[in-house]
């Protein structure tokens, strides 16, 4: 399970990286294009913008597998280690249940919807952009149960010892 998490977290950087640098580069571009070159390039700003999206969600469901998301903690904090671990588990099953819900069944049906629509500078199929939406859902559901089958096991060898 530690190797699934650890390929999963190489490539989500790996691919954010290379979404980074390809909007750097495009906006870059359009300035100099824009500024230097006094030419219009169409569908730039266009594209920028839907790897943005897939960017946000991407490094937004690795920033959940490291644990780096912002947490509430001062209602956990006030219980014992027992009552801790409940309500871990329960905020658990809670995501995996919204992230199958809202990201993964909604953004298939959003995907569905929007396939035959295209951008209007590029021609890109909407489907496409919406995607991120189920993609990040599954990988934050993944990165969700990881976590509870780690936190389960560490507990287990903490009793056991």
């Amino acid at each position: 399970m530690n190797r699934l998490k650890n390929l999963m977290d190489k490539t989500l950087l790996t691919f954010s990286s290379f979404l980074l640098i390809m909007m750097v580069s495009l906006s870059i571009w359009q300035v100099l294009a824009r500024y230097a070159l006094n030419i219009s390039t169409s569908g730039t700003e266009e594209i920028t913008r839907y790897l943005l999206i897939w960017f946000g969600l991407m490094t937004a469901a690795y920033v959940f597998g490291a644990k780096k998301h912002i947490a509430i903690l001062f209602f956990r904090e006030k219980f014992n280690e027992r009552l801790q671990g409940i309500f871990e588990t329960i905020t658990n099953l809670v995501i995996i249940i919204l992230m199958a819900i809202l990201m993964v069944y909604g953004g298939m049906k959003v995907v569905l919807l929007t396939s035959a629509q295209t951008a209007a500078a590029t021609g890109i199929s909407m489907g496409i952009v919406y995607a991120s939406l189920p993609v990040c859902g599954l990988l934050i559901i993944l990165y969700t149960v990881h976590s509870m089958w780690a936190g389960n096991k560490s507990h287990g060898e903490e009793a056991g010892s």
